[in-house]
């Protein structure tokens, strides 16, 4: 039985730890098409069910809830003893957050609140007392899952995947049948960049009265901050590329398309009714992998914009035509946010330099190094230095590993930090440091600056744009590590933990 779950559903099955329910007796009502239904009852872990075709109280007998099934789906071996515990616990109406489609490849997280029509739910006898007293149809199990949602008291929504359809997710599935609606595509639900980007454009979206899905690949971290923030969130492998799910965007009123590699789903929506808002985040480097997926002309319903003039400039380099506007992305206010705040213990009393992202090439890594060893012994010795990201690159990676086996005491490597432990090193941090070769807008840059700490950037970062020299910050030309360098030496003045300060004091005698 386990064996024939998808990789995704084993995946979501490991999460779920057993429960013993067997005291709580359940009525399964499936009044219409049921064999697959059927079929996985018989796998169920839960045995105190009796599958019915009425809801009398007398076929009920003594069950103590009914899952109530508007659709033949196949249930997770977990799903009825996770209903019984939520309903031992005083729960009137237990539905899941997360549901399969399409033989189990894609998965549908549900936000808080969501108001569609659930494919099944758990209502107590009591709640399906009330929901038939109010029903022109008291078995319709349709018009019984509406009125649960709407009388129900005491509402639980597992944070699990439960159910599996034998179709793909649609609208229906998705969005409640009145609002406002977006639906964002995005290439990664990671936590770089531009994902993160897409999670704090959520609760804007909301607050102009949308309903917001975003359709993804597998979870990378971002997925349960996208929910936080009132996103339904849908995610199948090979979504970029695959359209199988690309026309839940016509049953949206605007479609958000993130970054260049949505460039096949931009030319399939071109020319359709729904506007399409094109937000470009990339680098130079990845157009020539993508470049012939990008349609040469667009319908006038396509809307082009960029974070800067250096992601504007990377899609000019293939389709110098195209009109671009800016938009520049926002981020929440962290500093003033609480959060739990850690102490990273890298600096060491000194003051501590970070820099967030991928190990690769156009990220720079390689140039940070070498210029930290140029640094005179007596001064490199003075300050810390933190590298955190993941190894996309081995040459990069490389070269941070072999600078912190040579300086273990005050070169520091991590390869992942949680949001907090991020909002913590900004915190403690002196100054944020990115090389990159070629970066439309680094997103820990910004996040930096928001807590009041310079940053040293290279040229060929659109952030550079946004630096006063001097002020908030300095940039570098020429990918040179020797200019680098010399901005980090600078920096790094015995006695004088606080870059802030000292660009004020410097800033005071230019006047």
């Amino acid at each position: 039985m386990y064996s024939s779950y998808t990789t995704l559903q084993r995946a979501q099955l490991a999460k779920q730890e057993y429960l013993d329910t067997q005291e709580v007796f359940l009525g399964v009502y499936a009044p219409g098409r049921n064999a697959a239904l059927k079929a996985s009852l018989q796998d169920q872990l839960h045995r105190k069910f009796l599958l019915t075709d009425s809801l009398r109280p007398e076929a009920l007998g003594s069950a103590a809830g009914v899952l109530l099934v508007r659709e033949d789906l196949f249930l997770m071996s977990t799903a009825l003893s996770c209903f019984a515990d939520a309903l031992r616990s005083g729960a009137d109406y237990v539905t899941s957050d997360a549901v399969f489609g399409y033989s189990g490849v894609t998965t549908l997280y549900h936000s808080q609140g969501f108001a569609a029509c659930p494919g099944c739910a758990l209502v107590s006898r009591e709640l399906l007392r009330r929901c038939q007293a109010e029903a022109r149809d008291p078995e319709n199990p349709v018009e019984l899952l509406t009125l649960a949602a709407k009388l129900s008291r005491s509402h639980v929504c597992l944070p699990l995947a439960l159910a599996h359809y034998e179709r793909d997710i649609c609208a229906e599935d998705v969005w409640s049948v009145k609002g406002k609606r977006v639906f964002i595509m995005s290439h990664l639900l990671d936590m770089t960049g531009a994902p993160i980007v897409l999670v704090s454009a959520v609760p804007v979206l909301r607050s102009m009265g949308y309903e917001v899905v975003v359709l993804g690949p597998e979870d990378g971290g971002s997925m349960p901050l996208f929910l936080e923030a009132g996103a339904t969130v849908i995610t199948r492998k090979g979504c970029v590329q695959s359209p199988l799910l690309w026309g839940l965007a016509l049953c949206a009123d605007l479609v958000l398309a993130n970054t260049v590699v949505e460039a096949r789903a931009v030319r399939a929506l071109s020319g359709a009714r729904v506007p399409v808002l094109w937000w470009l985040h990339d680098a130079f480097a990845g157009y020539p992998h993508i470049a012939h997926q990008i349609p040469r002309e667009l319908g006038e319903n396509i809307r082009l914009y960029s974070v800067g003039s250096h992601a504007a400039n990377a899609m000019h380099s293939v389709r110098p035509e195209f009109n671009i506007r800016p938009l520049i992305y926002g981020l929440p206010d962290y500093a003033a946010e609480k959060f739990s705040h850690y102490d990273l213990s890298y600096a060491g009393g000194r003051p501590l330099f970070a820099t967030v992202g991928s190990f690769e090439n156009r990220k720079g890594q390689d140039i940070f190094c070498k210029a930290i060893r140029l640094l005179p012994p007596e001064t490199m010795k003075k300050a810390s230095f933190l590298f955190v990201g993941k190894a996309a690159e081995a040459e990069m990676m490389d070269a941070v590993r072999s600078l912190t086996a040579d300086c273990p005491d005050n070169v520091f490597y991590v390869k992942r930090l949680t949001r907090d432990e991020i909002k913590s090193l900004m915190a403690q941090c002196t100054c944020l440091v990115c090389a990159s070769r070629d970066d439309p807008m680094p997103t820990f840059v910004t996040e930096g600056l928001i807590f009041g700490k310079p940053a040293i950037v290279s040229e060929h970062t659109g952030t550079a744009g946004l630096i006063t020299e001097g002020v908030d910050g300095f940039v570098y030309e020429d990918d040179a590590p020797e200019k680098l360098a010399e901005r980090l030496a600078w920096a790094i003045v015995p006695g004088l933990t606080d870059v802030a300060r000292l660009l004020e004091q410097t800033d005071l005698q230019k006047r």
